[in-house]
């Protein structure tokens, strides 16, 4: 039986929520950028769950019924141990984590919704419309992004250049 969405993003909480402010919204993000990680790498999907174009971006059903409650705020962290994936799974999500994991929502929700990216090709058909493994083959999503192109960049940039600015602002 091939895992679920909903296993992919319990992975992801129960292995970095504590660390990292995932939300519903995050979480639908990672496992659409799950999903293109196991195209570009395998040439597979890592769950069969579909993905569907919402209009703010795609959207796994389960996932977001799963963590609806949660709103706009942090998923906790469970106590439990990561759902058990198997080696390739997990490897493709070490790869997720290491090119995503540290980006900011801004930046989850600007690269899914991209210009020519699966999301907007979809979009064009309306709400709903399914985000399939074609699609997303055929789509910029695949090439990945550029890393100094991003919010969470410039706030590291802006955090070495000039070291105390971020925490002047805290303050204020």
């Amino acid at each position: 039986m091939m895992t679920a969405s909903v296993d992919i993003a319990a992975w992801l909480v129960s292995r970095h929520g504590a660390g990292t402010r995932l939300t519903n919204m995050s979480l639908n993000r990672l496992c659409f950028f799950a999903q293109v990680e196991s195209l570009r790498s395998t040439g597979t999907t890592v769950f069969d769950d579909p993905i569907v174009a919402w209009r703010c971006g795609p959207v796994c059903p389960a996932v977001y019924h799963a963590y609806e409650r949660y709103g706009r705020t942090s998923v906790p962290a469970p106590v439990m141990e990561a759902p058990g994936l198997s080696d390739g799974e997990t490897m493709i999500m070490d790869m997720l984590w290491k090119d995503y994991g540290w980006l900011s929502a801004y930046d989850l929700v600007r690269l899914s919704c991209r210009d020519g990216g699966a999301w907007s090709k979809a979009w064009t058909q309306g709400q709903g419309t399914p985000i399939t493994p074609g699609l997303i083959l055929d789509s910029a999503d695949i090439a990945g992004f550029d890393p100094d192109r991003t919010f969470a960049a410039s706030v590291k940039r802006v955090e070495r250049r000039y070291r105390n600015t971020l925490r002047l602002l805290e303050d204020s």
